[in-house]
Parts: structure tokens; sequence; C-alpha cells
């Protein structure tokens, strides 16, 4: 079964061929459309695929309230909270990722997926847990596991 994980971008615009150029451990990528729209891309990298799915514009303002509350019950640390919060209200893009055939066991496509996060200055949640753009442990169930 594919694994999943979620990237949060309050800058798209970097997203694009000049940038995934400079990302480590890309072998190819390709876009994924819907007719003229974009909605999504996928990486192809030597232990697996990652399809990043990009959430529609008019779920993205519901989804970041439900993903706002879930900070909330898991951040415990009130000023790493209020960091977080304002993180996710600026977000304009959630990419939900599709790791196929699932997470590696030598960890090479879950730490694509910290790089790309911390490329993009992004938040990532993998795990049940939240994670800032390098790789600390914001909250969740791998906080305080390195």
């Amino acid at each position: 079964m594919p694994g999943n994980a979620a990237i949060y971008i309050a800058d798209p615009s970097l997203l694009g061929s000049r940038f995934f150029d400079k990302i480590e451990g890309i072998k190819s990528y390709e876009g994924i459309n819907m007719g003229t729209s974009a909605t999504g891309v996928r990486f192809n990298l030597d232990p697996g695929q990652i399809a990043m799915n990009f959430m529609p514009e008019h779920q993205v303002a519901q989804h970041l309230n439900g993903f706002s509350g879930f900070a909330q019950r898991i951040i415990q640390d009130k000023d790493q909270l209020i960091y977080a919060q304002a993180r996710i209200h600026n977000v304009r893009l959630v990419c939900g990722c599709i790791v196929t055939p699932d997470f590696d066991q030598g960890g090479k496509l879950l730490d694509f997926l910290f790089r790309f996060n911390g490329a993009v200055n992004g938040l990532l949640f993998y795990s049940d847990t939240i994670f800032d753009y390098d790789g600390q442990a914001l909250g969740g169930k791998l906080k305080g596991q390195g």
C-alpha cells in the first residue's frame, strides 16, 4: 500500500523545472494535468515514485482550518503553537504526497520529502507529526524521537 504525507507551501511560485532540477535525487519528473490545469507533479526517484497532488484551491481554506485545529491538539509548547499557526495561516498550496510502492526501509523517499520541504520552506505532515522546514518536529507522535 502506498505511503502518504503532505507538504504545506506558502509560495507555490517556486515550483517548476528550474526548482526541481536543483533537488538532489530526482531522476525525472512530469506534470500531472487535468485538461489545461496542473493538478500535481510526479517524481521518479531511485527507490520509488512520489506523486504530489495539488489540493484544489477551493478546498484549501477549509483544510487549513482543520490542520490548524490538529496543530492545536498536538503542539504542547505555546510559542511553538503560535509559530506553527502563523506558518499554517500563510499556506497557499497543499500537496498531498503518495509514495509508491511505500516508504523504503533505507529512508531515501522520506529523506527526499524532508529535503523538498526544506527547499520550499514548507511544513511536512508525516506519521501524525508536523515537521518544520528544517526537519524539527513541532508536534505529533514522532516529536522527541530525533
